[in-house]
C-alpha cells in the first residue's frame, strides 16, 4: 500500500502580516514566562518559581508534537486557523490565571496533604496551556513557511527581544496581574495581524476582544486575584486583615506590600513591616521623631559600634528599611552609605514615607541610599569604612534577572568578602548576621578571604552571637552572626561586646575568652581551616564568584527519600526550611525526574507515531542536533545572565542588555544564517560558537575586574560588546537545521521544534546542577561542547542532503 504524502499548501507566501504575527506572538509568551516567574514567587516560593521556565518550553515543545501528531492542522487555511489559535492563546492566558486562584497549589505541604500529589501536577499543566498555543502558532509558521524559516525566526528572536523592554515597563506600571492583561491582549492582537488580509470579520472580533480585555486592569486586584500559600504567614495575615495594608507596588524584582503594626515598638521607634514578595523576606520601617536619635534601637547591629564612640564611614549591604541607618546615626556616624537592590524600599523611606522616617533619609546629608547591587557598587568605590553591615541581606525572593530566579547573586562569595576587606579600615569592623545553620559556612569564608589578604587572622578577630530560638524556630535560630574586627578586639572591646549582647537579650557563642568548645571555635583557631571544613557533614566550602551559591550547605549525593519527604512537609515552617533544608537540590532533582518522565510521554512515545509520510525516509537521528542546541542556548543564556550580574549590578539593567541582546543578536543571526552558511563550511559556525563561549567563561572575570569602575553606560555598551557576537552566531543552528528537512515530510519540523524546546526545558535544569556541583566556567565548557557535537551530526547530514544551503 502506497503510503499517504502529507503536503503542505504552498500557494500561501509568507507576508508582512504573517512577520508581524510571530513578532507579536513571541514578545507575548517571553512577557508572559517573565511575568509568571514573578508572580510565582510571590504566591509559591522562589525555587517553584523557576519552573516557570520549563513550563513555557514545555508548552512550546508539546505544541510541535501536537502539530507532527495532527498533520492536517496544515492542510486548513493558513491565516484562518492562526487567527483562531492567537485567540485562543490570548483566551487562555487570562482564563488559566483565573481559574489558578482556585486551585490550592503547595509543594511544601506535599507529603502531609497527600492531594498535592494530584494537585500539583494539574497546577503545572493549566500553566503550560497559554504556551501550548503560543507555541503551535509558530511551529505551524514555521512547517508552513520552512524556506522563509531565517526570516520568521528573526521576528521571533527579536520579538523575544523586545518583551525584555515591555516587561521593564509594565511590570512597575501594572504589577503582575495587570501585566497579565497585556499579555493577553497580545494574543487577540496578533490575531489581527493574521487576519488582516483575509478574514475583515475576524480581524474585528479580535480588535474588540484585545480592546475588552483592558476592562479587567479596572479592577484586576478583584478580577485577577493571586493565590499565596497558606505557609506565607504575613501574607495571609494581611488578606485577614486588609485595613492594615498600607501601600503595594511592583518592580522587575519584587511585590512590596507596607503593613502597619499595631503594638508599639520596646524602643520607642514604631514600625511599619515592609513584606517583600509575600513573605519571602521582610524589613522595618521604623518611626524617627527627632534627629540625632535619642533612644538606642534594639538591633542586634549596635554589635558593630562596639567600642566606637563614633565613626566616619559606614557602608550598608542592603539597607532595606533602614534599620541599620537608624542604629548608625544613634552612634554618631558621620557619613552613611546604604546600597539597597530593590528600588521601591528606597523609594519608601525617602520619599513615600519620610513623613514617617523624618529626617532620617530624606534632606539627611550624612546619608545616601543608592539603588544597586552593593557588591558591584563597593568594587567601584575608593572609599575605606570604619564599619561595614550585612544584616540579614538574604532574601528567598529572584532578585537577579527578574526571570531566570534559581541564578544567585554575589553578595557572600570569598571574592566578596575580600572587597569588603579590602575596604574596611585597619581598625573597621565587618558585621554580618545570617541564620544560625549558616554561620559555619560564613566563618570558613572569613577565614579564608583573610589569609589569602594576608590579614592577621587568629581567634582575637571573631565574635559569634545568636538570638535564643524562638518557640516558632524551636532549634535553631534565624538571628544570628558574626562580628568580625580586622585588628583583632581586646579585652575591653570583649567586656563591651558582652554587655551589649546581653542588653539585647543575645548569647555569645564564641569570643576570644570564650572557653566552650563548638564548631565555631574549632573553626576559627585551627591554623588548616580546610581540614576543618572537610570534617564537617555540611558543604562549608566557602562560595565563590564561579560557584556563588552561599545558601547551598547540601551536596546533591546528600540527598535522599528522607531529606525529600522533609523538604516538602514544612506546612508553616517553609520560609525556615530555604535556609536549613537542601530545598533547591531537591526541587532542582525532582524537576529532572519530571522533565524526563514528561519527555518520555509527551516526546518520545509519540514520535513512534510519526512515520514518514514522503518517498523519503525520515532521518530522525538528526532530531539530536535539534536537542543539543537547545542545551547550548539555554545552557549559554543562563551562565551569562549569571556572569554579567555581578558586572552590571541591578538586575534590571542584567534583563534589558544579557537577555535582550542574547535575542535580539541571535535573531540578526537567524536572518543571514542561509547566505553565512553557503559561503563558509558549515562547522565554522559552531567551532566560533564554542570558542566565544568558552572564552567569555574564562576571561570575563578578569574584564569585569579590570573594567569595574567605568561608568554604567559603558559597561552596557562593553557588555554588549561581548555577548553579541557569540548571539550572533547562536542564532544560526535552528533556521540551518530546519533548512536541511524542507524535503522531508513536513511533520519532522514540528517534532524539530519540539525536542528544541524539550531539551531546552532540560537545559535549565541541568544547568544549575553543573553550575551548583562545578561552577559556571565548567557550564561555558559543557555549552561549547554542546555545540560541537551538534555540529557532528550537522555536518553529516550536510553532506548526505541535496538541499543546497
Amino acid at each position: 500500500m502506497a503510503k499517504k504524502i502529507i503536503s503542505v499548501n504552498r500557494n500561501d507566501k509568507l507576508n508582512g502580516m504573517h512577520l508581524a504575527g510571530i513578532f507579536i506572538i513571541s514578545m507575548a509568551s517571553l512577557l508572559h514566562e517573565f511575568t509568571m516567574t514573578r508572580i510565582l514567587s510571590v504566591s509559591l516560593w522562589y525555587h517553584f518559581a523557576f519552573m516557570i521556565i520549563s513550563v513555557a518550553l514545555l508548552g512550546i515543545g508539546v505544541s510541535g508534537v501536537a502539530l507532527s501528531l495532527f498533520p492536517k492542522l496544515l492542510e486548513k487555511p493558513t491565516d484562518k486557523t492562526l487567527t483562531f489559535i492567537s485567540m485562543l492563546y490570548g483566551f487562555s492566558v487570562l482564563a488559566t490565571f483565573m481559574i489558578s486562584y482556585f486551585v490550592p497549589v503547595d509543594p511544601f505541604s506535599l507529603f502531609t496533604q497527600k492531594i498535592q500529589f494530584v494537585i500539583i501536577p494539574l497546577y503545572y499543566l493549566l500553566i503550560t496551556i497559554p504556551f501550548f498555543f503560543s507555541g503551535l502558532v509558530i511551529s505551524m509558521l514555521l512547517t508552513k513557511f520552512s524556506p522563509d524559516v531565517s526570516k520568521m525566526y528573526f521576528f521571533d528572536l527579536t520579538g523575544a527581544g523586545i518583551a525584555c523592554f515591555a516587561f521593564v515597563i509594565l511590570m512597575p506600571f501594572a504589577g503582575g496581574n495587570g501585566t497579565i492583561v497585556f499579555v493577553s491582549s497580545l494574543g487577540f492582537i496578533g490575531a489581527m495581524f493574521f487576519s488582516f488580509n483575509k478574514h475583515k470579520g475576524l480581524f474585528l472580533v479580535s480588535l474588540v476582544l484585545a480592546i475588552f480585555v483592558f476592562s479587567f486592569l479596572i479592577n484586576k486586584e478583584e478580577l485577577l486575584k493571586i493565590r499565596v500559600t497558606p505557609n506565607k504567614i504575613y501574607a495571609n495575615y494581611i488578606a485577614e486583615r486588609p485595613d492594615l495594608n498600607e501601600f503595594s507596588a511592583w518592580n522587575t524584582i519584587s511585590k512590596v506590600d507596607v503593613m502597619k503594626e499595631e503594638d508599639p515598638s520596646d524602643d520607642g521607634y514604631n514600625v511599619y513591616l515592609a513584606i517583600i514578595d509575600e513573605g519571602n523576606a521582610t524589613t522595618n520601617i521604623p518611626n524617627v521623631r527627632k534627629m540625632p536619635p535619642l533612644n538606642k534601637p534594639l538591633d542586634a547591629s549596635n554589635l558593630a559600634f562596639v567600642g566606637k564612640d563614633s565613626c566616619d564611614k559606614v557602608f550598608i549591604i542592603g539597607s532595606g528599611g533602614g534599620g541599620e541607618v537608624l542604629v548608625s546615626m544613634y552612634h554618631n556616624a558621620k557619613k552613611v552609605t546604604g546600597v539597597e537592590i530593590n528600588g521601591i524600599l528606597n523609594e519608601l523611606i525617602s520619599e513615600t514615607m519620610a513623613g514617617w522616617t523624618g529626617q532620617l533619609i530624606k534632606n539627611n546629608p550624612k546619608v545616601d541610599i543608592i539603588t544597586d547591587d552593593a557588591r558591584s557598587f563597593i568594587r567601584r568605590s575608593k572609599d575605606f569604612y570604619d564599619v561595614i553591615i550585612s544584616a540579614h541581606t538574604i532574601s528567598a525572593s529572584a532578585v537577579s534577572s527578574g526571570a531566570m530566579s534559581m541564578v544567585e547573586n554575589y553578595i557572600m562569595t570569598k571574592e566578596a568578602v575580600k572587597d569588603y576587606l579590602r575596604h574596611l579600615d585597619e581598625r573597621g569592623i565587618l558585621y554580618i548576621s545570617r541564620p544560625e545553620t549558616q554561620l559555619p559556612k560564613l566563618i570558613a569564608t572569613l577565614k579564608e578571604a583573610d589569609n589569602e589578604l594576608g590579614i592577621k587572622n587568629d581567634e582575637s578577630n571573631y565574635v559569634v552571637f545568636k538570638r535564643p530560638p524562638t518557640d516558632y524556630e524551636v532549634t535553631n535560630s534565624y538571628l544570628a552572626g558574626v562580628v568580625y574586627k580586622k585588628n583583632g578586639f581586646d579585652m575591653l572591646d570583649m567586656m563591651a561586646m558582652r554587655n551589649e549582647a546581653s542588653a539585647m537579650n543575645m548569647i555569645i557563642e564564641y569570643d576570644p575568652l570564650t572557653s566552650q568548645d563548638n564548631i565555631y571555635k574549632n573553626l576559627i583557631v585551627s591554623k588548616d581551616v580546610q581540614t576543618e571544613i572537610n570534617k564537617s557533614p555540611s558543604q562549608l566550602s566557602p562560595a565563590t564568584d564561579d560557584k556563588p551559591f552561599f545558601d547551598d550547605n547540601f551536596r546533591f549525593s546528600d540527598v535522599n527519600l528522607h531529606m525529600i519527604k522533609e523538604v516538602f512537609s514544612q506546612d508553616d515552617k517553609a520560609i525556615l526550611a530555604l535556609k536549613s533544608k537542601p530545598v533547591a537540590q531537591v526541587t532542582l532533582l525532582m524537576m529532572l525526574i519530571q522533565i524526563i518522565i514528561v519527555a518520555g510521554v509527551l516526546l518520545i512515545v509519540p514520535s513512534f507515531f510519526i512515520k514518514s509520510g514522503g518517498d523519503k525516509k525520515t532521518d530522525k537521528k538528526f532530531l539530536f542536533f535539534f536537542a543539543l542546541i537547545g542545551l547550548g542556548y539555554i545552557t549559554t543564556q543562563i551562565a551569562l545572565i549569571q556572569k554579567f550580574t555581578l558586572f552590571l549590578g541591578q538586575p534590571v539593567y542584567t534583563l534589558l542588555t544579557v537577555v535582550s541582546t542574547m535575542l535580539i543578536f541571535s535573531g540578526l543571526g537567524a536572518k543571514y544564517s542561509l547566505k553565512f552558511a553557503g559561503k563558509q563550511k558549515l562547522y565554522i559556525i559552531f567551532l566560533i560558537i564554542a570558542a566565544l563561549a568558552i572564552v567569555l567563561g574564562f576571561l570575563t572575570p578578569v574584564i569585569f575586574s579590570a573594567l569595574v569602575s567605568l561608568s554604567l553606560l559603558l559597561r552596557i555598551i562593553i557588555t554588549i560588546i561581548l555577548i553579541a557576537p557569540l548571539s550572533f552566531f547562536m542564532g544560526m543552528p535552528f533556521p540551518s537545521g530546519i533548512s536541511l528537512i524542507t524535503g522531508d515530510d513536513p511533520r519532522m519540523i514540528g517534532i524539530s521544534w519540539a525536542v528544541n524546546g524539550f531539551f531546552s526545558v532540560l537545559g535549565t535544569v541541568l544547568t544549575m546542577i553543573f553550575a551548583m556541583m562545578l561552577g559556571f566556567k565548567i557550564v561555558f565548557i559543557i555549552a561549547g561542547v554542546y555545540y560541537l557535537c551538534a555540529m557532528i551530526f550537522i555536518t553529516i547530514r550536510y553532506k548526505n542532503n541535496l538541499v543546497n544551503l
